[in-house]
């Protein structure tokens, strides 16, 4: 990306300025959220080094730190995680108000399925493969697909949702109609703005201070299952990780709530 932004200032590798290092910067963090950006510079600086010690490019690598320098990046309230109870007053609070609203937040913190996921999930996508196990088909990132797993529980709940809802499994023309709809037109599935708002409502009627994304319910269920010593490999098919590195995160996540796992025991002493 950076050499194609530096052949459109006219520049060859070996023609490389400082000047435009740092237009490039300024390009980045108009166009990414300053943790992409950040990620970016980092890589490009790691390459300039790499060049510069080759004879490649003519940047002293001691200029990168500012001219390439990463943006501060603030944490995102997406790597917050719901603690058992948290996530229990939220779908008490759901169920209470929409039932709607509560098989939707069942559904993501059993699948830990992504907004953009979620709202194209369709009646058709659940599938019966014998010995009682039913799939659900994803539609992830990239338009990948994969199935995952439900259990018995969450499939009762979706069961009995779709029948109150009076659609069908059954039925061809339900089953090609979205799980979730908006309440603003017949048969429109709901917005990932929508999702945002949901889990904010709910949040907030569960009395949870702590910033949280409709992303947090996904990185619960990673840190949950690692918690529980999920292997690595079935984490990453589960949640639709394609680099291994990224599921990585719930590990740590999970070595770390261990680590302070005496705060959990509240007996005295």
């Amino acid at each position: 990306m950076f050499l194609t932004f530096a052949r459109g200032l006219g520049r060859e590798i070996d023609q490389i300025t400082a000047e435009d290092i740092s237009l490039y910067r300024e390009h980045l963090l108009k166009t990414y959220a300053s943790a992409t950006a950040a990620k970016k510079l980092a890589a490009l600086r790691r390459f300039l080094i790499f060049t510069y010690m080759g004879g490649a490019t003519r940047v002293n690598p001691e200029s990168l730190r500012f001219f390439a320098k990463s943006p501060r990046v603030r944490q995102d309230p997406s790597y917050n995680v719901l603690t058992e109870d948290e996530l229990t007053r939220m779908l008490n609070a759901a169920r209470a108000a929409s039932y709607r609203d509560y098989v939707l937040l069942a559904v993501m913190a059993s699948c830990g399925l992504r907004e953009a996921e979620v709202v194209v999930v369709k009646i058709g996508d659940f599938q019966e493969v014998g010995d009682g196990q039913i799939l659900l088909k994803i539609l992830g990132k990239g338009d990948k697909i994969r199935n995952v797993s439900i259990s018995p529980e969450l499939w009762r709940l979706v069961q009995r949702f779709v029948i109150i809802s009076g659609r069908s499994f059954t039925s061809h023309t339900d089953a090609r109609k979205p799980l979730f709809v908006s309440r603003e037109g017949t048969d429109k599935p709901l917005t990932t703005r929508s999702i945002r708002y949901i889990v904010k409502k709910y949040v907030n009627a569960a009395g949870i201070t702590k910033a949280i994304s409709p992303h947090s319910i996904r990185h619960t269920v990673g840190t949950n299952m690692a918690v529980n010593e999920a292997p690595l490999l079935v984490i990453q098919q589960y949640l639709g990780h394609s680099d291994p590195k990224t599921t990585l995160r719930y590990i740590r996540r999970a070595e770390e709530l261990a680590s302070k796992a005496y705060q959990y025991n509240t007996l005295p002493i």
